[in-house]
């Protein structure tokens, strides 16, 4: 059972790149406003925000559990995988396709 990662219980969504600072840095993120987070933060920080609060309010609310949530992510990562890389969302772009990813 040392496999089992353990989820802040307060975050549907981990941190991609920087899993630990989730819970450290909550109580700076609580003192921005919503303009202030979203000019501070890339398209993509955006979008991965939105992701995580929406995750975390319907598990919270009891909507779905984190069980739930896992599988159907998985299912989707599967259906995905099984996809060429172009036509896959994130792998369309001409520049990837140049660096042969």
């Amino acid at each position: 059972m040392d496999n089992i990662i353990k989820r802040d219980p307060y975050m549907a969504s981990v941190s991609i790149t920087s899993p630990e600072e989730s819970k450290t840095e909550r109580a700076e993120v609580h003192s921005l406003t919503m303009p202030e987070a979203a000019r501070l933060l890339s398209r993509e920080e955006r979008f991965m925000a939105t992701v995580a609060a929406m995750n975390t309010l319907l598990i919270e609310k009891e909507i779905y559990t984190q069980q739930e949530f896992d599988e159907i992510f998985c299912n989707w990562a599967q259906a995905q995988i099984s996809k060429p890389k172009p036509q896959r969302p994130g792998w369309r772009s001409k520049f990837l396709s140049f660096l042969g990813r």
